[in-house]
């Protein structure tokens, strides 16, 4: 999928001793599509790979990214119970455009 970062990725470390990266992105629908409601879809992405981590680091909002993965559900305890989530769980990410010049970077 390809979308728009909307929340730039934040690395955590979980109970569990994991550490998960989290964004989001929106991703445009098909004009075509039969759905009269939203044009776009909000999309939280996760990933535990820190290969994963070091790609999105530098990410921004606005920044065009690309990437590929699995739906999932994750479940977790909280303080008021069992909760859960559908994210996608990203396989492969690269950034397509920034949306604005890096420091360090000439502007073009």
């Amino acid at each position: 999928m390809v979308g728009r970062v909307t929340a730039e990725p934040a690395v955590r470390d979980l109970p569990s001793g994991d550490r998960l990266a989290t964004w989001r992105i929106c991703v445009s629908r098909p004009p075509d599509t039969r759905f009269r409601g939203r044009r776009i879809d909000s999309i939280t992405c996760v990933s535990f790979d820190a290969r994963i981590h070091d790609e999105v680091r530098e990410w921004r909002v606005g920044d065009v990214v690309r990437m590929s993965g699995s739906l999932r559900r994750r479940t977790w305890r909280g303080y008021d119970g069992v909760r859960s989530v559908h994210e996608v769980e990203v396989a492969d990410a690269a950034l397509v455009r920034a949306a604005r010049p890096r420091r360090g970077t000439a502007h073009r």
